[in-house]
């Protein structure tokens, strides 16, 4: 695969869009950009997305790129490692505590939980997002039912 050797004109967007955490489809569409050039912006962003991303699709894509342009960290290569979404069942338990703390909320509402899920912690809301897909909802229903009461 033959990689572009030049700075891409958008690279200040490409960057901005990868370090989007509110968006794992963004982040993914800038990898994708991002992976076609050769250039010390783009192997920065590709290196820091294989070791750090927490959802696993960008994180896997980033670290196949980063072999295809044989990046290395501190002269190691780099290794994808397990799935780690970065949070704890506690983690959820507080925010979701906080939330209906906060909100005053004796019986649930999906959408005013999920405004201030994604006011109060938008990545967390992002990898959840991809992790759960379709049953987000759900999930969320399910956590919030299953918190402790007063």
């Amino acid at each position: 695969m033959s990689f572009i050797k030049e700075v891409p004109e958008n690279i200040d967007e490409l960057v901005k869009d990868a370090n989007r955490m509110h968006s794992w489809e963004t982040r993914l569409a800038a990898l994708n950009e991002l992976r076609k050039y050769d250039c010390q912006q783009s192997r920065d962003v590709i290196i820091r997305l294989a070791l750090h991303d927490k959802v696993y699709k960008v994180k896997e894509e980033a670290f196949r790129a980063s072999q295809a342009l044989g990046l290395t960290k501190n002269g190691k290569p780099i290794q994808l490692g397990k799935k780690n979404i970065g949070y704890k069942q506690s983690d959820f338990i507080t925010l979701f505590q906080r939330i209906k703390r906060d909100k005053k909320m004796d019986k649930f509402d999906l959408v005013i939980f999920k405004e201030a899920f994604k006011t109060l912690n938008p990545e967390m809301l992002d990898v959840m997002s991809f992790e759960k897909g379709s049953k987000l909802d759900s999930w969320i229903e399910s956590i919030f039912n299953g918190l402790p009461k007063k």
